[in-house]
C-alpha cells in the first residue's frame, strides 16, 4: 500500500520535474527569439507567438501547483497588453521581456533545486502569498485555516493548487503525523488534508486519535488521500472524505472541498443574514486564480467588501448586469478578449455605463494609462 502511494507521488513529482527541465531549455529559445527582435519591428507573428508561450506557461506552471512560475509568466504576459508595443517594438520593451524572461528561469531552477529561500524573496518581489502564510479566505469564510499532512512535497502543492481555486486559506503543512498531532491538540483548523501514509502516525490513526481526545478539531472534517481505499482499519475512526490517489484526484478532491463549502454555507447563512451589514460589491475580472487570491486577501480586512471573482471575460457584461457591481476591476491581458475590450463593453451597455472601472497592469508606461483613461 505504501509502495503504490510513493509511486504516485513520485509519478507527480518527476512529471513536475520534467516539465521544469523543459521549460529551462524552452527558455533559452525564448531568450534568442527576443534578442532577435528589433527597435522597428511591428507587431509580428513572432511576438505573437511570444505572447502565447507565456500565457501557456502561465496556464501548466497553475496546473501543476508552481504558483510563483505562473505568477511571473501573468506579470511577463501583461507586457504585451501595452497599446504603444502594438506599433513599436522598442528597447525597453525587449529589456523587460528578457528580465521577465531570466526571472522565470531562475524560478524553474529553484523549483527543482527546492531553494525555498529564494522562492521567498521571490514572493516577496511579486507580492505573492506562499503556500503556507495566509491567503485568502473564500466569500463564506468556510477555509480559514487548513492543515495539509503530507510528506510529498509534490503531493502538497498539488492540493494547494486546488485549494486555491476555493479562494485559498492560511495553510499549514506537516511532514509526519506527530508533528500534526501537535498542531490539531493546540489550534483550530477548518480541515485537515492527510495522506494515508505519514511517518510516525498515519493518517487514519491521526484522524482517531484527533475524535478520541477531546480538542478544538473533535469535529472538524477530515480528508484522506490514499492510493489504497480497501486496506482502511474498520476499527479506527473513518475519516469524514476518502479520495483516491488516482488519476482523478484533482476532479474528486475538487468535489470534495465543494461540499465542504456548500455545506459551510447552509449552516452560516441564517447568521449572516442577520448581522451583516450593506456590502459594496468589486466584480474581478482576470484570468489568473493567482491574482484573485491576492485581491480576495488584499479585501480579507474590510467584510462589508464582497468580491465577486470572474475568470472568464467572455462573461463580464451579463454578469455585472446580474450582480451591479460597485467597481470593476480588470487585468488588461486577457483572452479570448482583452480588458479593453471587456471596459468597451461595458460602457456601452447603458445600465452598466456608469459604473466605475479599475485597470490591473504590469507596467508603468504613462502612454498606456493615458489610452485606459480615454476609454472612460
Amino acid at each position: 500500500m505504501a509502495r503504490v502511494e510513493e509511486k504516485f507521488d513520485a509519478e507527480l513529482a518527476a512529471e513536475r520535474d520534467s516539465y521544469l527541465r523543459e521549460l529551462l531549455s524552452n527558455l533559452e529559445e525564448l531568450e534568442t527569439v527576443i534578442l532577435d527582435l528589433s527597435g522597428t519591428d511591428k507587431e509580428t507573428e513572432r511576438t505573437r507567438m511570444l505572447a502565447r508561450q507565456i500565457h501557456t506557461i502561465k496556464g501548466t506552471a497553475g496546473s501543476l501547483g508552481l504558483d510563483l512560475l505562473s505568477a511571473a509568466a501573468h506579470r511577463m504576459e501583461d507586457l504585451f497588453a501595452d497599446p504603444r508595443r502594438r506599433e513599436n517594438t522598442n528597447e525597453k520593451f525587449i529589456d523587460q521581456l528578457l528580465a521577465q524572461n531570466d526571472l522565470l528561469a531562475s524560478i524553474a531552477e529553484a523549483y527543482l533545486d527546492d531553494n525555498e529561500r529564494f522562492l521567498d524573496d521571490v514572493r516577496s518581489q511579486l507580492g505573492e502569498t506562499a503556500p503556507a502564510t495566509p491567503a485568502a479566505a473564500t466569500e463564506t469564510k468556510c477555509f480559514d485555516r487548513i492543515l495539509i499532512v503530507e510528506p510529498s512535497a509534490a503531493t502538497l502543492q498539488f492540493c494547494i493548487k486546488i485549494l486555491g481555486e476555493f479562494g485559498s486559506a492560511h495553510v499549514s503543512s506537516v511532514h509526519d503525523g506527530y508533528e500534526a498531532l501537535g498542531c490539531l491538540l493546540k489550534e483550530k483548523f477548518d480541515a485537515v488534508i492527510t495522506s494515508l501514509q505519514v511517518p510516525t502516525i498515519d493518517g487514519q490513526s491521526l484522524t482517531t486519535v484527533v475524535r478520541t481526545i477531546p480538542g478544538p478539531n473533535v469535529a472538524t472534517p477530515v480528508i484522506l488521500l490514499t492510493s489504497a481505499t480497501g486496506a482502511l482499519d474498520p476499527a479506527k475512526a473513518r475519516p469524514d472524505y476518502v479520495v483516491d490517489k488516482n488519476a482523478g484526484l484533482a476532479k474528486e478532491l475538487r468535489r470534495v472541498l465543494k461540499q465542504l463549502a456548500s455545506s459551510c454555507r447552509q449552516a452560516s447563512s441564517s447568521t449572516s443574514e442577520a448581522g451583516s451589514s450593506v456590502q459594496r460589491k468589486i466584480l474581478l475580472v482576470d484570468d489568473s486564480r493567482e491574482i484573485h487570491t491576492l485581491v480576495r486577501y488584499s479585501f480579507k480586512r474590510f467584510p462589508h467588501v464582497q468580491i465577486v471573482g470572474l475568470l472568464d471575460p467572455t462573461t463580464a457584461v451579463e454578469t455585472a448586469r446580474r450582480v451591479s457591481p460597485d467597481l470593476v476591476l480588470l487585468d488588461v491581458q486577457m483572452s479570448p478578449l482583452s480588458g479593453q475590450e471587456v471596459m468597451r463593453a461595458i460602457k456601452a451597455a447603458p445600465e452598466l455605463s456608469g459604473i466605475p472601472v479599475a485597470f490591473f497592469t504590469g507596467t508603468d508606461d504613462i502612454g498606456e494609462t493615458q489610452e485606459l483613461q480615454s476609454l472612460g
